[in-house]
C-alpha cells in the first residue's frame, strides 16, 4: 500500500527540536515575511526556510506541493502588479496601463512571502509527529478539545491526499483523463474525481465522532500522556535566535528598511 503520511522519520537538527520550538519558528517566519515587502528581505526568509527543508531531508516528501507553490508564486507575480499600483519608475506600458518597477518588486516580495509561509507549515508537518504536535498545543495551554481538533485537521490532510490519488487512479482505470482535452472536457471529467472524493471525505468525518465516542472520549476530563516533551538547551538556543531575529525584523521595518511601499505591509 502506498504511504500517504507527511511525517518523515529522519535524524536532523529540526527533527530533534521540541515541537514548541518548531511552532515558534513557523510564527517567526510569518513575522519575518509580513514585516518586509522588499524581495531581497523576503527572499532571505524563503532561502532560510528552504535551507531547513533540504537540511532536514524532507524535500522529496513535498514533491506533491512544489507545483502548487510555484503556481502560487506565479499568480502573485501576475496579480499583485494589477492591484498594488504606485511607484515612480515605469517598467512596461500595455495599452495605457503602466506597470511600475516598484509594483513588480512588491509582487515578487509577496510571492516569496507566501511560499515561505506555506513551506514553513509543511516543514513543521513533515518533521513532527501528529501526537507530538497535539501534546505541544496542550502544553502551550490550549484546552485539549481544541488541541485535538487541530491535530485531527493535520492528521486528515495526508489522508485526503491519499484518497484523492486513489480516486484519481481508479477513475483513470475507467478511462477518465483529466490531463487531456479542452478546458470544458477537463472540468467535466474533474467531476468524476471531486464527487467521489467529497463523498469519501464526508464519510470519514461521519465515522470520526463514532470512533471517538466508542473509545470513551471525555473532552474536559483529566488526561495523561504517553509521550513526554523536553525543552532542551538547543531548543532554548534556537528559540532565542529566532525570537531575536523577529524583534530585529520589526525594528528594521520601523526604521525604514525592507520596504518597497513603506505605507503598506
Amino acid at each position: 500500500m502506498p504511504e500517504y503520511v507527511l511525517y518523515v522519520d529522519r535524524k536532523s537538527f529540526f527533527h530533534g527540536l521540541d515541537p514548541r520550538s518548531k511552532l515558534l519558528f513557523v510564527v517567526c517566519v510569518f513575522i519575518w515575511s509580513s514585516v518586509f515587502n522588499h524581495p531581497l528581505y523576503t527572499g532571505i526568509v524563503l532561502a532560510a526556510v528552504l535551507t531547513m527543508v533540504f537540511a532536514s531531508g524532507v524535500a522529496s516528501r513535498l514533491k506533491l506541493f512544489w507545483f502548487g507553490l510555484l503556481s502560487l508564486a506565479v499568480m502573485s507575480l501576475v496579480l499583485w502588479p494589477l492591484f498594488r499600483r504606485g511607484g515612480k519608475t515605469p517598467f512596461v506600458d500595455v495599452m495605457g496601463f503602466v506597470v511600475t518597477q516598484e509594483s513588480l518588486l512588491y509582487a515578487l516580495a509577496v510571492a516569496f512571502r507566501l511560499v515561505a509561509m506555506v513551506l514553513s507549515g509543511l516543514l513543521l508537518l513533515t518533521t513532527t509527529k501528529i501526537e507530538e504536535l497535539e501534546l505541544a498545543f496542550t502544553k502551550l495551554g490550549l484546552p485539549f478539545p481544541v488541541a485535538f481538533g487541530f491535530s485531527a485537521v493535520f492528521r486528515f490532510i495526508p489522508t485526503m491526499v491519499g484518497d484523492g490519488l486513489t480516486v484519481l487512479a481508479a477513475q483513470q482505470c475507467r478511462g477518465v483523463n483529466v490531463a487531456r482535452g479542452s478546458v470544458f472536457s477537463r472540468l467535466r471529467n474533474s467531476a468524476a474525481i471531486i464527487v467521489p472524493l467529497f463523498i469519501t471525505t464526508m464519510r470519514r468525518f461521519n465515522e470520526l465522532p463514532m470512533a471517538i465516542e466508542s473509545r470513551g472520549f471525555v473532552p474536559m476530563g483529566r488526561r495523561t500522556f504517553l509521550l513526554e516533551l523536553r525543552f532542551r538547551k538547543r531548543d532554548v538556543a534556537f528559540s532565542s535566535v529566532v525570537l531575536f531575529l523577529a524583534v530585529l525584523s520589526v525594528y528594521l521595518r520601523l526604521n525604514g528598511y525592507g520596504a518597497i511601499f513603506p505605507e503598506v505591509i
